[in-house]
C-alpha cells in the first residue's frame, strides 16, 4: 500500500486526541498524590502507607533526604514507572497480535482499555482505585505503537520519514503536548471555581474530559481508519510457548528474538543497538517529562495552571523542531542529524 495522505491525516487526528487526553493528568499529579496523603478518611488507605514504606526503603538505599516534598517525587516516580513498565509489555504483545489479527481491531481494543482507565480515574477517591486506573491504562497503552505500524504499512522506506514528521505524525505528538497539560490545568481550575464545596473535583473534571475525548477517538477511528494489513500479509503461523516468551521477556525483547526474517547477523546487531539506544533515551526523556512537575511544584510552588503553561512552552518548542527541522532531514541522514 502506497503513502496515503488520507490515512496519515486520520492517524494525525487520532494521535492528537490521544495525547490531549493522556497529558491532561501531568500538571495534576503532584496535587493528586498530595491529596491521597492528606490523611482524610476519604483518601487515606493502606496502599498509600505501604507505598510510603517502600519510598522509605528507597531513601535508606540511596541516601535521599527524608523530606515530605521530596518523598512525593519518589512516590510519583513509582506511579509513573509502573505505568511505563506495563506499557513496555503491552505494546509488544499488542504489536504481535496486530500482526496476526489486523491493526484496526487490536487498535480499537487498546483504545477501549484506555477509556476504561479514565472511567476508573473519575471515581478514584483513594490511592488503590487510582492505581487500578493506572494499571489498566498501562496495560492498554499500545495504541501509539500500533498507529506507527499502520504508518509503516502505508508507506515505502523512502516515504516513512516524511510520514512520521512532515505528514504531521510527529507534529501531532507535539501539539498534544502543547495543549493537553494546559487543558488539564484549565479543567482543574474551572472545577475548583464552579464546585468550590467539593474537595476532589479538581481531578474529576479533568478525568471526565479525558474520558470524553477517548470515546470520541474510538468512534473516530472505528468510522474512518481503514485496515492496512491485508489477510495475505498477516502472521498465520501457530503461536508456540517460545513465541510468547520472545514477546514478553525483556532479555528476549532486547535481543529481537521474535524476528526471524532478517537478512544477516549484521542487521539483527543493528536492531539490537538501535533498540537499546531508543530504550535508554526514552527512560531519560520520560523521567524528565514525569518528574519535572514535581520539581516545579516543590521548588517553586507552581500550581497546576503554571505547570500547564510550562508544558505549553515545551510542546511549542517540540512542534517547531518537528515541523521545521525533522521534516527536512534527508533519508539516510537520520543518525547524523540525531547526534548533532
Amino acid at each position: 500500500m502506497r503513502f496515503t495522505p488520507n490515512i496519515i491525516g486520520i492517524l494525525f487526528i487520532s494521535i492528537l486526541i490521544d495525547f490531549l487526553e493522556f497529558t491532561i493528568i501531568l500538571p495534576l499529579l503532584p496535587k493528586i498524590l498530595t491529596y491521597y496523603g492528606s490523611g482524610t478518611d476519604i483518601s487515606h488507605d493502606s496502599l498509600y502507607v505501604q507505598t510510603m514504606s517502600f519510598v522509605k526503603f528507597i531513601q535508606d538505599l540511596t541516601g535521599a533526604p527524608n523530606d515530605p516534598k521530596w518523598n512525593s517525587v519518589l512516590f510519583g516516580g513509582i506511579v509513573g514507572s509502573l505505568f511505563s513498565f506495563l506499557q513496555f509489555f503491552s505494546s509488544t504483545l499488542c504489536g504481535a497480535a496486530s500482526d496476526r489479527y489486523g491493526r484496526k481491531p487490536v487498535l480499537l481494543l487498546s483504545m477501549i482499555g484506555i477509556s476504561l482507565s479514565y472511567a476508573v480515574w473519575c471515581i478514584s477517591f483513594n490511592l488503590t482505585v487510582f492505581m487500578i486506573a493506572r494499571i489498566i491504562g498501562g496495560l492498554s497503552k499500545a495504541n501509539v505503537a500500533i498507529i506507527l505500524a499502520i504508518v509503516s504499512d502505508s508507506t515505502t522506506e523512502n516515504e516513512r520519514n516524511r510520514a512520521m514528521a512532515s505528514a504531521w505524525i510527529g507534529a501531532a505528538f507535539s501539539l498534544g503536548f502543547i495543549f493537553g497539560p494546559l487543558l488539564g490545568a484549565l479543567c482543574s481550575h474551572l472545577g475548583t471555581i464552579y464546585w468550590p464545596e467539593s474537595t476532589v473535583i479538581f481531578f474529576i473534571f479533568p478525568a471526565i474530559v479525558s474520558l470524553i475525548l477517548s470515546l470520541i477517538n474510538i468512534a473516530f477511528v472505528n468510522q474512518f481508519c481503514p485496515e492496512t494489513l491485508p489477510q495475505s500479509k498477516r502472521d498465520g503461523k501457530q503461536t508456540t510457548l517460545t513465541d510468547v516468551y520472545n514477546a514478553i521477556l525483556p532479555w528476549n525483547l532486547f535481543k529481537f528474538n521474535a524476528i526471524h526474517n532478517v537478512k544477516s547477523l549484521d542487521d539483527i546487531t543493528i536492531l539490537r543497538r538501535l533498540g537499546l539506544a531508543s530504550f535508554l533515551y526514552m527512560i531519560i526523556f520520560s523521567g524528565l517529562e514525569f518528574t519535572i512537575t514535581f520539581l516545579v511544584y516543590n521548588r517553586f510552588n507552581w500550581n497546576s495552571m503554571q505547570q500547564g503553561k510550562m508544558f505549553f512552552i515545551m510542546g511549542l518548542c517540540m512542534a517547531l523542531v518537528q515541523g521545521g527541522y525533522v521534516r527536512r532531514i534527508p533519508h539516510g541522514k537520520e543518525i547524523t542529524s540525531a547526534m548533532t
